[in-house]
């Protein structure tokens, strides 16, 4: 499975707090059978500016982490206490440079990489693998819509998922849709960019009034709907509002919007199943994985015409 929205790494939002934390939700995620997740840190929302040469720099260095293979048993101590960020560092059998120095050799010579090869690529685009994984973490962002967006893009410092310049994931406020928004998602579309609404069930305006964020999907938004909402997780009102939405055709991902281990971890199984008995078990599984990788790879799916809403 594909997650298209995660706040797996640390330290940059309300996600993620330490490199452990990070590397749990990755065996967290791995287990529950996903394996590609874009990290999408909160991104000029009025708190986290998160630009995206800084994703790029996280999410390059835990694929490295990933890579050299700490994310086996990483969460805990021989004695099953909470392990620091500096003892994780510390297992690096390597040091700093000396990755930096392996990695560059492996990539310049990738066409005759062995198996006996213990520092694989390690870019944010490539397959992340080790004994026991093979996990792919790719840059995004979760990006508040304001009429700044579309400037930010243009001057580069606004990361689209997978950083293909394709697909930007947008967040509304929780109370409403903001002023103008059509106009900002009207630009988008014209300059070939598709503008994916996350978790719409979630927003107050939407669940009561979803007549102006159905023209937005008529328009050629998606909607990308958040595993917990699905499962009851934020209550039965927005589970209420999650179901509607998935029977009218206004969703068309699933992502887990994970930003812990415990609370809001990331798992899409169980939002796979409840979307099964809605939709059935071959759309939505395609909601985790078809869609998202063609999203992943600048692909707009063919979705069918959203159903009128009341």
């Amino acid at each position: 499975m594909i997650d298209i929205h995660s706040h797996i790494l640390w330290g940059v939002d309300d996600g993620a707090h330490s490199l452990a934390d990070s590397l749990e939700m990755c065996r967290i995620a791995y287990d529950d059978g996903i394996r590609t997740i874009v990290a999408t840190p909160h991104t000029l929302n009025g708190l986290y500016q998160n630009d995206r040469t800084s994703i790029l720099a996280k999410v390059q260095e835990l694929n490295e982490v990933i890579s050299n293979q700490l994310l086996v048993n990483s969460s805990s101590t021989n004695n099953g206490s909470r392990i620091t960020d500096n003892e994780l560092r510390n297992r690096l059998s390597v040091t700093r440079s000396e990755l930096t120095y392996q990695l560059s050799v492996t990539r310049s010579h990738s066409q005759s990489r062995t198996t006996d090869n213990k520092y694989p690529g390690a870019n944010s685009k490539s397959l992340i693998t080790n004994n026991q994984f093979q996990l792919r973490i790719l840059p995004g962002a979760d990006v508040c819509l304001c009429e700044g967006t579309l400037c930010q893009l243009e001057g580069g410092r606004v990361t689209t998922l997978g950083d293909g310049g394709k697909c930007l994931l947008l967040e509304f406020p929780i109370h409403g849709i903001p002023h103008g928004a059509e106009k900002v998602l009207f630009q988008l579309i014209a300059r070939g960019i598709i503008p994916i609404i996350s978790h719409p069930e979630r927003n107050l305006e939407i669940g009561r009034r979803p007549r102006r964020y159905h023209e937005m999907i008529r328009m050629g938004c998606l909607g990308q709907l958040t595993a917990m909402s699905l499962t009851g997780g934020f209550g039965p009102g927005v589970m209420r509002v999650a179901e509607r939405l998935l029977t009218k055709g206004l969703v068309h991902l699933i992502a887990s919007d994970s930003h812990s281990t415990d609370g809001r971890p990331p798992i899409l199984s169980h939002a796979v199943h409840a979307a099964a008995t809605i939709v059935g078990r071959e759309e939505a599984w395609k909601m985790v994985t078809e869609y998202p990788r063609a999203i992943l790879e600048g692909r707009r799916p063919d979705f069918p015409e959203p159903k009128p809403v009341e």
